[in-house]
């Protein structure tokens, strides 16, 4: 570094200006080095968490299938109430769980999720069995029809669901929906569209808010006819869905 000559630059200035660079190099600041010059994330994990369980009620001392709703949940996870063991349990994804509920006394039940790791979440007093719970036992069973080759719900079949959709809300039981066609068409073909009108029924009602952890569906195609005259009467008798209640 040139100083120039003159006479009256003291030693102490001298030696500030030489160590300046040497203290501004010690107050840089170090990064961590994540293998490509950037800065160093590590993303937050998702927490376990049980938000509730659908049905939240059902009578008690009979076995039942249930959903579990949360966050972080894992394959594997195992699920208690009140140290009971769920009968089953189904991973789904993260954020839900399948479980068999085994046949409890009345009372109120904490629902716990305990993942593979140990991890627990717990829902206080989520389930309540009562012994005068609701039942769709006493829904009438309902069968609606379709256009030939159709799997489309018209009208007239949308409001009858309107209809029978609050006594499934509020019940616990399995609701069988079964598919049928006539005898046109290959064996194969119907099941196919035996299943499509069984799916239609289902997404309808979910949109109605019954639970879909309690709606089973099935596809008989041509085999179960409730006419067998072969008559266009007997055909259009026959292009149907049942919606079927089991205690």
């Amino acid at each position: 570094m040139f100083l120039g000559n003159r006479r009256s630059s003291s030693p102490a200035l001298v030696a500030l200006i030489l160590l300046l660079p040497l203290a501004l190099v010690g107050c840089k600041k170090k990064l961590p080095d994540d293998g490509g010059g950037g800065e160093v994330l590590n993303p937050p994990s998702v927490r376990l968490q049980v938000a509730a369980i659908d049905p939240g009620q059902a009578p008690a001392d009979r076995t039942l299938d249930a959903e579990i709703f949360g966050s972080g949940f894992e394959d594997g996870a195992r699920v208690a109430f009140n140290g009971a063991a769920a009968s089953s349990v189904r991973y789904v994804d993260e954020n839900s769980l399948r479980v068999g509920v085994p046949a409890m006394p009345i009372g109120s039940y904490d629902v716990v999720v305990t993942n593979p790791d140990g991890t627990k979440a717990t829902l206080r007093k989520g389930l309540t069995l009562t012994e005068g719970a609701p039942s769709t036992a006493g829904c009438a069973s309902t069968t609606v029809r379709f256009e030939l080759d159709s799997a489309v719900l018209d009208p007239g079949t949308r409001r009858e669901l309107d209809l029978l959709a609050p006594c499934l809300r509020e019940g616990t039981a399995t609701v069988r929906i079964e598919g049928h066609c006539d005898q046109s068409g290959t064996t194969d073909y119907n099941i196919a569209l035996g299943q499509r009108r069984a799916e239609a029924v289902q997404r309808y009602l979910v949109g109605l808010s019954v639970s879909p952890a309690r709606l089973r569906t099935v596809s008989y195609g041509e085999e179960r006819p409730v006419d067998r005259s072969g008559t266009s009467s007997a055909d259009a008798a026959n292009r149907r869905a049942e919606i079927l209640v089991r205690e």
